[in-house]
């Protein structure tokens, strides 16, 4: 595994120990339900192990999630920061969501990076070309956009 695709894992692990961390607190104060700390946290488990094994629709989620989960929890951060007033439970929910987010950020980056390419599939055989578009739904088959070549 590429240290690019190391990068990617740790940080989705980091992500889910906050978030598992977080919904604890949240259920042992009676404000959600299970479903919703269950939910995100086998999401995110199922693109750490897609990621570890090498599948291209983890590689995929994981970009597309780490950027707008980032942007996202990020936000929710900031906002519990700026209206916490002193409070410390608002102080804990912003670093919480921070810790969540802000790993998702170098996930991002890293699962563009050549290695992670690589580790993926995603480079073309036949040209090299490293930008392919799904050839199925779950893709699992591989097109180049560039000489139309198609692998799995």
């Amino acid at each position: 595994m590429s240290p690019s695709v190391w990068v990617a894992a740790v940080s989705v692990g980091m992500m889910v120990l906050a978030r598992v961390f977080m919904g604890v607190l949240a259920l042992l104060s009676g404000t959600v339900s299970i479903v919703s700390i269950v939910l995100p946290v086998a999401v995110a488990v199922l693109i750490l192990i897609g990621i570890i094994a090498g599948q291209r629709l983890a590689w995929q989620w994981g970009r597309l999630l780490g950027l707008l989960g980032g942007i996202v929890l990020t936000m929710a951060a900031v906002g519990a920061f700026a209206n916490a007033n002193g409070e410390v439970g608002m102080l804990v929910v912003g670093a919480l969501l921070l810790l969540q987010g802000a790993p998702l950020f170098p996930m991002f980056f890293a699962l563009g990076m050549r290695g992670a390419r690589e580790h993926f599939r995603l480079i073309c055989p036949a040209c090299g070309h490293a930008r392919p578009r799904g050839g199925n739904f779950l893709f699992t088959e591989a097109v180049c956009r560039k000489c139309a070549a198609r692998w799995k």
